[in-house]
């Protein structure tokens, strides 16, 4: 079943550009993280305009961006055989959570790898799981696929923030987030391009693919004295997570229509379970969405409102993005951080495009206002420009936000 559309019903789109907004920096971008090491897991109604080319990073001669591959590994090789041996696993559980009974195929080395990235990442995943299997019914199955993806993910952001922050062996760390996303993850994101609200024709999987290459390509040397290129590895991560979290919501919403439409209860479980990736991102932005959100999907299915799920995501989303659609100024044109902050909005833009069409507002002007803003800030050379771009960002993000019913736009504030 194709969900391409879902007007917003709720929504009473109001135009008017809102105040500046507070500077700060996502948390996932700032992520405190362990090491990683090869022996094991790292430690740690109108058809809207979506995105429809992939994400590119500067190419050779461009400002700060030496370009070209800076090692002669293989993207893949220094992952742990410990999530190599839980992947080859994972393949086989998520097969099985189509199933009621999935509690076989959690075993071995990936329910062993999962309880590592316990221990590592300050989880439980492994007693979610392990408790969602033990209903033996086919809404527990469901559930535990969502748990898994959750531990995952949050893998998958570790390794990557673990690159930035320090470890020794950078190339591990990269693959490591490139095992877990090649082995389970890229699985959640075929489901939402294919069957997720607005996901045809948005080429997830090609941008993270192309981020995961083009940052493995950033980082040089050899451990213990690995670096990397900031104009390539930020950004790149940045791409990866975010595009994943479009994923989940694109998901989420899909599945959730399906449950209403169906009344079945194992459709709500399994957007319940997805909803782990994104959790948090909700958390101090529209903090009062997520018990909205998980008490729709565990309840009734005949009661869930997928229009209602993505305005409760869309209000923390657009928050971030407006964070990032005038960050660069306050940290200056033409370096690293402001170029990756850049693409972070673009990226966190993609996302909410799909509401904003919803609200029949212009997502193809404001997605091409956010590749000239990146551009823009990447080459430092105008400013008076990219002042010019970045409010009619503001503006366009603004209105969105007013259309969801939002009091003040703010790139940080919770709802209350």
């Amino acid at each position: 079943m194709r969900l391409r559309s879902l007007p917003l019903l709720a929504l009473s789109l109001g135009l008017a550009a809102c105040p500046g907004n507070e500077s700060e920096t996502d948390g996932t971008t700032d992520a405190a993280t362990t090491e990683p090491t090869t022996d094991g897991p790292a430690t740690e109604g109108t058809q809207t305009a979506g995105p429809t080319t992939t994400e590119d990073e500067p190419t050779a001669g461009t400002t700060g961006e030496p370009g070209g591959d800076l090692n002669p590994h293989t993207l893949g090789d220094h992952a742990s055989q410990a999530c190599k041996d839980a992947m080859a696993g994972a393949a086989t559980f998520l097969a099985a959570t189509a199933d009621a009974d999935a509690a076989a195929a959690y075993t071995d080395a990936l329910k062993v790898y999962v309880q590592a990235l316990d221990t590592a990442n300050m989880r439980d995943d492994d007693s979610a799981i392990t408790a969602a299997l033990a209903t033996g019914d086919g809404p527990g199955a469901a559930l535990a696929e969502g748990h898994l993806y959750t531990s995952l993910m949050f893998q998958l952001r570790a390794s990557l923030s673990a690159v930035e922050t320090g470890a020794e062996d950078k190339y591990a760390a990269w693959d490591e987030a490139h095992c877990v996303w090649d082995g389970a993850l890229r699985s959640l994101a075929e489901r939402a391009q294919a069957a997720g609200w607005e996901g045809a024709g948005d080429p997830m999987i090609a941008d993270i693919d192309a981020a995961f290459a083009a940052g493995h390509d950033g980082i040089s040397g050899e451990p213990p004295a690995t670096a990397i290129d900031d104009w390539r590895i930020p950004p790149n991560k940045q791409i990866i997570e975010k595009t994943l979290f479009r994923a989940a919501h694109r998901d989420i919403v899909g599945q959730a229509i399906g449950a209403t439409m169906a009344a079945d209860t194992a459709l709500a479980a399994r957007a319940l379970g997805v909803f782990g990736l994104v959790r948090d991102r909700l958390q101090d932005r529209n903090t009062p969405g997520i018990a909205v959100i998980e008490g729709m999907l565990a309840g009734d299915p005949a009661m869930i409102s997928g229009t209602l799920i993505a305005i409760e995501m869309d209000k923390a989303f657009a928050k971030r993005t407006r964070n990032y659609a005038d960050q660069a100024f306050g940290e200056g044109l033409g370096i690293p951080p402001s170029y990756k902050g850049a693409v972070e909005g673009r990226t966190y833009a993609k996302l909410i495009v799909a509401g904003m069409g919803s609200a029949m507002m212009n997502t193809e002007a404001y997605l091409a206002d956010w590749e000239t803003y990146a551009e823009l800030v990447r080459t430092g050379e105008d400013e008076a420009a990219a002042m010019e771009v970045s409010q009619r960002l503001i503006d366009a993000t603004c209105a969105y936000q007013t259309a969801l019913g939002i009091a003040a736009c703010t790139g940080s504030d919770d709802e209350m």
